[in-house]
């Protein structure tokens, strides 16, 4: 058993009866699919060896996306397709986060409030990567991923993009590298991701 499932199982009907009134049900399939995955209540296949005749007994796994156990190859697998794919240049990361004000407002318009930050954000980087004084190519390389808590378990909602160092040109056919330790700057991102998502 994982520490996820067995923080689930354990701690996870005292969290329900606190909070779950107010959470998504989405969050609590996600809780349930965990809290049974490879035990009898996600289902059972048997198996019986030809030669023997012993039974094995085997617990169906989840297959939730959210499931570290489930995912874990997955994930590897997913991991090398792109390496496979690599564009050149230097790898960075970005980061575009909701100032705290803004957050329960976010929290309950989830789907709303996080399609806008990632619109304004994929948006910014897309907006400077165009300019000749930084990369001059239309076709920036990126990929966000969505956290929602930060490491002290509070409400944090953030996006994290890999990028890489450079972008394409459709206009004349070529990659544009960026500069050595540097991609965009940031002030110029923050002020166009603030005027997007006001927008």
């Amino acid at each position: 058993m994982g520490l996820l499932q067995e923080l689930f199982r354990t701690q996870g009907p005292a969290y329900l009866d606190r909070f779950g009134p107010t959470m998504p049900k989405a969050h609590k399939k996600v809780i349930a699919a965990i809290a049974d995955c490879h035990t009898e209540a996600a289902g059972s296949s048997l198996y019986v060896c030809e030669a023997c005749g012993q039974r094995h007994v085997v617990h169906r796994s989840c297959g939730n996306r959210h499931c570290p156990g489930c995912q874990q190859g997955k994930g590897r697998a997913w991991l090398e397709r792109p390496r496979a794919r690599q564009l050149p240049g230097e790898p960075f990361m970005l980061t575009f986060t909701v100032p705290e004000p803004r957050r329960p407002f976010r929290r309950r318009h989830q789907t709303i409030g996080y399609g806008a930050l990632f619109a304004a954000s994929a948006g910014a980087i897309k907006t400077l990567a165009v300019d000749p004084r930084y990369l001059g190519g239309d076709v920036p390389g990126f990929f966000g991923v969505l956290h929602t808590w930060g490491r002290t378990l509070q409400y944090h909602p953030h996006i994290h993009y890999v990028v890489v160092g450079g972008a394409l040109s459709r206009e004349d056919g070529r990659w544009h590298p960026a500069r050595p330790g540097f991609y965009l700057p940031v002030r110029a991102l923050s002020r166009i991701v603030r005027a997007k998502f006001r927008d």
